[in-house]
């Protein structure tokens, strides 16, 4: 049964055409969802952990999808949580 909101962090930086790519993606999901975006350029041990990463999408501290993003992929991934 799906949760009647999924909310979301996506981790991105300035400058990331995939990070702008990801948030246009996550328009098109067909689940009710709210995200919150952090910039891991403000936080050293973000930096460390998803550098080469971003973005990257995460769900109850599950990684949705990281790199390049697609709606299909993050919204068969949340039905599945």
């Amino acid at each position: 049964m799906a949760e009647s909101n999924y909310h979301l962090i996506i981790y991105t930086q300035p400058g990331c055409s995939l990070c702008e790519e990801a948030k246009r993606q996550l328009n098109f999901v067909d689940l009710p969802i709210t995200y919150e975006e952090i910039n891991i350029t403000d936080h050293d041990e973000l930096m460390m952990e998803y550098q080469i990463r971003v973005p990257v999408i995460v769900y109850e501290d599950q990684v949705i999808q990281e790199g390049i993003i697609d709606f299909v992929t993050v919204t068969e991934r949340l039905e599945q949580c």
